[in-house]
């Protein structure tokens, strides 16, 4: 499974550095990594199999804009991975993107400034047919 992850998060790499995914505007198991510098949390489906990730960009790099938000659906199981963006202190609306109806392997994208220097949690779940389940562990992200 381990061997699985890591080319998950290689090919998720590439995807997002070479900027070719499209830009939109239970139990829980997880590890947390990192992607190309920034930030990253995995979520695993019924199986324990690696279904995909989150990724939190504060600054541009990697083709990838900053104080952005992405969702990446490693797996042809009939998940969609859904990222969350949250500030602790509710100032900002719930940042929240989606991989659902969208064939894997996918990336979706949010992006939209906000303030510098500030704490946010991100988060990830699977969803199948309306269903949220198998969320990640949550961690503090930095715009």
């Amino acid at each position: 499974m381990r061997i699985a992850r890591k080319a998950g998060v290689a090919l998720t790499s590439l995807v997002m550095a070479g900027g070719l995914a499209t830009a939109t505007s239970g139990s829980a198991s997880a590890a947390t990594d990192e992607i190309c510098g920034y930030p990253a949390v995995d979520v695993f489906n019924d199986a324990g199999k690696w279904a995909g990730s989150a990724q939190w960009s504060a600054n541009p790099g990697c083709g990838v804009k900053g104080d952005t938000l992405g969702a990446f659906d490693a797996t042809a199981d009939g998940y969609g991975v859904v990222a969350h963006l949250s500030a602790p202190d509710g100032s900002i609306p719930e940042r929240v993107v989606s991989t659902s109806g969208h064939n894997s392997p996918y990336t979706a994208w949010k992006s939209g400034n906000l303030p510098e220097g500030h704490q946010y949690i991100m988060w990830a779940c699977l969803t199948k047919g309306g269903v949220t389940s198998h969320c990640s562990k949550t961690k503090i992200v930095t715009s």
